[in-house]
C-alpha cells in the first residue's frame, strides 16, 4: 500500500527544500507540472514558485500578525515494498495523482531510492498558489481532503496491480472487524485530555504499541516487546487482540478500538511490511538492545505510567520512544554520525531540534552505535553519486540522470530508469 505523509513548509523560499531534495546527485528523476527544471529565462524551478507567489501576494500571512505563511506543501509517497515498484511505474502513479489533485498549481516530483533496501520513492513539492484564480493552497487541504487524496492515491494504485489500503479495512476477514479509522477512533474525550496535556491511558497503549511494532518483525517478537513495554496481550473471541498496560487490570481495549493500526490484522500488516524491509542482522540486534534497555526502565516503575525516565533532569515518555524510531526509520538513521549528517542539510529548525532530542534519547538508551555498521553502506551524505543532467521544459516536464538508460515513452510522461 502507498504511504501518504505530508509537510507544510513555511520558509520564505522553497529553494531551501528543493537543494535538499537534489543535493549530492541524490534525485533518480524528477516530473513538474507548469514549470520547469530551468525555464527559458534562466529561472530554476524554485524561483518560478517564489516569483508566482509574489505575484498574486501570496507570500506573506493571509491575516494580520506574526503568523507564516504556507510557502509549500510537501507530500511523500512511498509505495509498499512488497510490491517491488519500479521506477517507471511510481512515476506514473504520482504524475497522474499529482495531476488530478493539483493540476492547477506548480508542482515538482523528485524521486529517490536512499533508503535501506534502494525502495523508490516520490517527494512531491506542490507550491501554494492556485494558478486559476490565484488562491492559496491551505483551505483545500482540509483533513477530509487529504483524507480523500489518500484513498483515491489508493485506488489508483490498485488499478494499477499494487496493493491498497484500504482493502485491509473494507473486509471483514480472519475473524476480526477494524470498522473505524485512526482518527475516529479517538473519543471526544480522550481527544480532549490529549489536548491538555493529560493522561490518557487507551492513547498510553498506543504509543506502547507503536514501540512494539518497530521494534518486532514476527509475532513472538512483538509478544516480547509488549512485555518489555509493561503491556498485558491475550486473544478475544472474534479474534483480535485485546491489551492492558500491567499492574492496571481495568485498562484493557481491543486493538481495533484503538484505530485500524493497532487491531490485529493491521499490525500483522505493519510487521510483515517491516519484514520486507529489514535485512540486516544488526537492524535487530540494536531492536533487541533497546527491548532489553526499556524493559529494565519499565520494571522499575515511573512517576506515572507513560514516564520511562529522566535525561538530564527531564523525563522522557513512551511517545518519545515512538518517535525516535520513527524519526530514525524516516531520516534513515543508523548510527550517532547520522544524527549530525541529517541535521546539517535539514532546512527546518524543528526538525533539528527532533534531531536532538533523538540523539539524546538514542544515547542515554544505548540504542544505536557511534558509527554506521559496514552493511548499512556509507556515512548518510557519502551514498549518493554526483548527477548532471539537461532538462526538458513542457507542462509535464522530467529529466532523467546522464547515466541513466535511454528515455522510454509512457503516456505524456517521459521515462528513465536509473
Amino acid at each position: 500500500m502507498p504511504q501518504l505523509k505530508a509537510r507544510s513548509g513555511t520558509s520564505p523560499s522553497v529553494r531551501g527544500c528543493i537543494a535538499y531534495l537534489t543535493r549530492d546527485g541524490r534525485s533518480l528523476a524528477a516530473d513538474f507540472i507548469n514549470c520547469c527544471e530551468v525555464d527559458a529565462e534562466s529561472r530554476e524551478v524554485w524561483r518560478q514558485m517564489d516569483e508566482t507567489r509574489k505575484l498574486f501576494g501570496n507570500d506573506v500571512p493571509a491575516r494580520s500578525g506574526n503568523g507564516r505563511a504556507r510557502t509549500f506543501e510537501h507530500l511523500i509517497v512511498s509505495p509498499d515494498p512488497r510490491d517491488s515498484v519500479d521506477l517507471t511505474t511510481l512515476r506514473a502513479l504520482c504524475t497522474a495523482w499529482a495531476e488530478r489533485h493539483f493540476g492547477d498549481y506548480q508542482v515538482a516530483i523528485y524521486y529517490h531510492d536512499d533508503n535501506r533496501n534502494r525502495i523508490p520513492h516520490a517527494h512531491i513539492v506542490v507550491n501554494n498558489t492556485n494558478l486559476a484564480d490565484g488562491r492559496r493552497i491551505a483551505p483545500k487541504l482540509t483533513k477530509g481532503a487529504f483524507r480523500r487524496m489518500g484513498d483515491d492515491l489508493q485506488d489508483m494504485a490498485r488499478a494499477m496491480g499494487l496493493r491498497a489500503f484500504r482493502e485491509d479495512y473494507e473486509r471483514r476477514e480472519s475473524g476480526v472487524i477494524a470498522t473505524v479509522t485512526q482518527d475516529s477512533a479517538r473519543t471526544r474525550a480522550e481527544r480532549a485530555i490529549i489536548a491538555e496535556r493529560g493522561y490518557s491511558w487507551k492513547e498510553d497503549i498506543r504509543q506502547r504499541l507503536r514501540c512494539a511494532v518497530k521494534l518486532s518483525w514476527e509475532n513472538a517478537e512483538f509478544l516480547e516487546s509488549c512485555t518489555a513495554l509493561g503491556l498485558g496481550c491475550r486473544m478475544d473471541r472474534r479474534g483480535d487482540w485485546v491489551f492492558s498496560i500491567e499492574g492496571h487490570p481495568t485498562w484493557q481495549v481491543a486493538g481495533r478500538r484503538l484505530g485500524i493500526d493497532y487491531s490485529r490484522r493491521g499490525i500483522e500488516s505493519q510487521l510483515a511490511v517491516g519484514r520486507a524491509r529489514c535485512k540486516q542482522r544488526a537492524e535487530r540486534a540494536q531492536a533487541d538492545r533497546l527491548r532489553t534497555a526499556i524493559a529494565h526502565i519499565v520494571a522499575k516503575g515511573g512517576p506515572a505510567p507513560s514516564i520511562l525516565g529522566i535525561i538530564d533532569g527531564k523525563e522522557f515518555t513512551v511517545k518519545d520512544v515512538a518517535d525516535m524510531l520513527d524519526l530514525c526509520e524516516e531520516l534513515d538513521i543508523r548510527s550517532m554520525d547520522d544524527f549530525d549528517d541529517a541535521a546539517s542539510y535539514t532546512i527546518r529548525e524543528s526538525v533539528r531540534r527532533e534531531l536532538k532530542g533523538a540523539k539524546r534519547l538514542a544515547e542515554s538508551l544505548g540504542y544505536l552505535p557511534e558509527h554506521r555498521p559496514r552493511e548499512y553502506g556509507g556515512r548518510l551524505l557519502e551514498k549518493h553519486s554526483h548527477r548532471s543532467s539537461e532538462p526538458s521544459c513542457r507542462r509535464h516536464s522530467s529529466y532523467t540522470p546522464a547515466h541513466s538508460a535511454p528515455a522510454q515513452s509512457y503516456s505524456h510522461v517521459e521515462i528513465g530508469e536509473r
